[in-house]
């Protein structure tokens, strides 16, 4: 009440000095004032800035302190997030949010009154920079598709099974051949060197299984997280051996193992595990679960993509290189390219690969091609689908043999492929349809039949459709296919195969070369010398030289004789029409 008081008298005086006519000055000068002049001038601009509540006196409620209860709710909150946050920092910040400059004294005894009293920052973990040459792609690949999941499952699946096998239960007592040469289990010069041993290096492993003591093989006792970290030891060895410029790990950047799987593996480690995957015969089952893995992958991924009319059938031939003498059939002679491992890979209508398999030598593909396809569709075929999809099988010009050919007659899938150059004669080819305009490119269309000879049995003439494909710029191509042409008309035919080099030969060919397939292997590389070879070329080019010379004239003649023959070719065409091939 008292305040009140203070403040009416205050207000009331204020009101009578600006009523009256005298100035300030005089005002004062002449009345009694209970404030001097100098207040006079403070408590007109306080009340004109905060009204009557400016006026008030607040001495009672303490000292007028920077450190606002607002600025109190700031800082607690700040602080218990960053014990280790400086005074100073925290003046800074209070100084850009509020515009007030609070000492350090005030911050410094209202941490302490709030138990929020400066504490050491932690120690800083120093991160290791690893290099691993885009390995973290990799790995973060296959942990995105569950791949290596994929691959640590089908290998326990078939560890179980072979531990229960009657083999296993059966060998599990057989002792180490010939203990006495070995030197602290390891192989000797002596014990490599025994009849015995190196009779049984080459057997195959269906052979050598019969005789192994399986239960001796680190795999039996490994976990899934130990099988999983060598699956993913294997999946980068692409990046650890440069792209398969180095051929063994244990070098500066095979350490690159430690990062990517978590345990920086050796040659030794991953040829072992490699060995134990072989007895265990592990192959077929890997490839089936692969396959229809990636069925699986593509169909989430491109959801529209179910059953493809096409599939794209390449190999890819990797031969072997050894300066040593090696067992016969791996390699033919000293310093010589070998017979050769070729894989032959089926692709979707997509490009994806979805199959493979491995063959020593030359594949064939009339002898596997199809056995390969009813395996895959034996995966890939869901069993509640009731409908029945014709399949096309797209090779090049390296699979086009009459053998091959031939196993298709009694198959419910339809082949398509290119013929070269030497494979097509002009008599060979009847039942000529008129030239079509190609409906997806700049050429003309010719349908026809063509016969085709054995060269293994030279009585057989295998008859099949045929489209010449006579392009724009002068070049011509011959497809040969099995598919009516009720079902594929000339352009739909052309583009079915032609599909190839977007679809499939071009990413495959990028694929390829990131995981190296297609570089040669093997051990002893060296670069050699064909003298003997240069000068049988040179020979040969000679020779053709001079019998250019000397048939230059007899070739003329027989041009011309041709040419007199070329009505009989006509009527020989029209009996080939007319005649019917067994």
């Amino acid at each position: 009440m008292q305040d009140d008081g203070r403040i009416e008298e205050i207000i009331k005086t204020i009101k009578n000095i600006e009523d009256s006519n005298l100035s300030v000055r005089e005002y004062f000068d002449q009345n009694i004032v209970p404030f001097t002049r100098p207040q006079y001038y403070i408590y007109r601009k306080t009340l004109r800035k905060y009204g009557e509540e400016g006026l008030r006196d607040k001495r009672s409620s303490g000292n007028n302190t920077k450190l606002t209860q607002r600025i109190k709710d700031y800082i607690i909150p700040v602080v218990t997030e960053n014990r280790s946050i400086s005074s100073s920092q925290l003046q800074s910040r209070i100084q850009n949010q509020f515009d007030i400059n609070i000492s350090l004294s005030n911050l410094n005894n209202f941490r302490a009154s709030a138990t929020l009293t400066r504490l050491p920052p932690p120690p800083k973990k120093e991160c290791e920079q690893q290099k691993s040459g885009g390995g973290e792609i990799l790995t973060a690949l296959s942990f995105f598709t569950h791949i290596t999941d994929l691959y640590t499952q089908t290998i326990i699946e078939r560890i179980n099974e072979v531990r229960e096998s009657s083999l296993f239960k059966q060998n599990e007592n057989i002792p180490q051949d010939n203990p006495d040469y070995r030197q602290q289990g390891k192989f000797t010069r002596e014990y490599n060197q025994l009849e015995s041993v190196r009779e049984n290096r080459f057997k195959s492993i269906d052979d050598k299984i019969l005789t192994k003591n399986l239960s001796t093989m680190n795999i039996f006792t490994m976990s899934e997280k130990t099988i999983y970290r060598y699956n993913l030891a294997l999946l980068c060895l692409p990046l650890v051996t440069s792209n398969g410029k180095s051929s063994r790990v244990n070098r500066v950047k095979g350490n690159d193992l430690a990062f990517l799987c978590g345990q920086n593996y050796k040659d030794a480690s991953l040829e072992r595990y490699l060995q134990e995957l072989k007895y265990l015969k592990i192959s077929d089952k890997l490839i089936a679960a692969t396959a229809k893995f990636w069925q699986d992958f593509w169909q989430t991924e491109f959801w529209d993509e179910t059953y493809f009319i096409c599939y794209y059938i390449d190999g890819n031939t990797r031969p072997l290189w050894s300066s040593n003498r090696c067992y016969k059939g791996k390699v033919t002679m000293l310093g010589r390219v070998m017979n050769c491992l070729e894989n032959v890979f089926i692709h979707d209508g997509k490009g994806h690969p979805l199959y493979f398999q491995t063959f020593h030598g030359h594949a064939d593909l009339g002898k596997h091609a199809l056995g390969m396809l009813t395996k895959l569709t034996k995966l890939l075929d869901s069993p509640e689908a009731h409908a029945s999809v014709k399949r096309i099988l797209v090779f090049d010009g390296g699979g086009n043999g009459v053998k091959t050919l031939r196993a298709f007659d009694n198959s419910d899938e339809y082949y398509l492929t290119i013929l070269d150059d030497n494979q097509v004669k002009e008599r060979k080819i009847k039942h000529i349809r008129p030239e079509t305009e190609y409906k997806y490119g700049t050429a003309s269309l010719v349908d026809c039949r063509i016969e085709l000879r054995d060269s293994l049995e030279k009585d057989y003439i295998h008859e099949c459709r045929a489209v010449i494909v006579k392009w724009d710029n002068g070049k011509r191509s011959v497809l040969i296919t099995d598919i009516p042409r009720e079902l594929l008309d000339a352009s739909e035919v052309t583009k079915r195969y032609f599909d190839r080099w977007p679809q499939q030969e071009k990413q495959f060919r990028d694929a390829k070369s990131g995981v190296n397939i297609h570089r040669i292997v093997g051990y002893g590389k060296k670069i050699e010398k064909y003298d003997r070879m240069d000068e049988k070329h040179g020979l040969l080019c000679e020779t053709i030289t001079n019998l250019n010379l000397k048939l230059e004239k007899p070739l003329i003649k027989i041009e011309a004789i041709e040419e007199q023959l070329a009505p009989l070719y006509s009527k020989e065409r029209k009996l080939r029409e007319k005649s019917r091939s067994f």
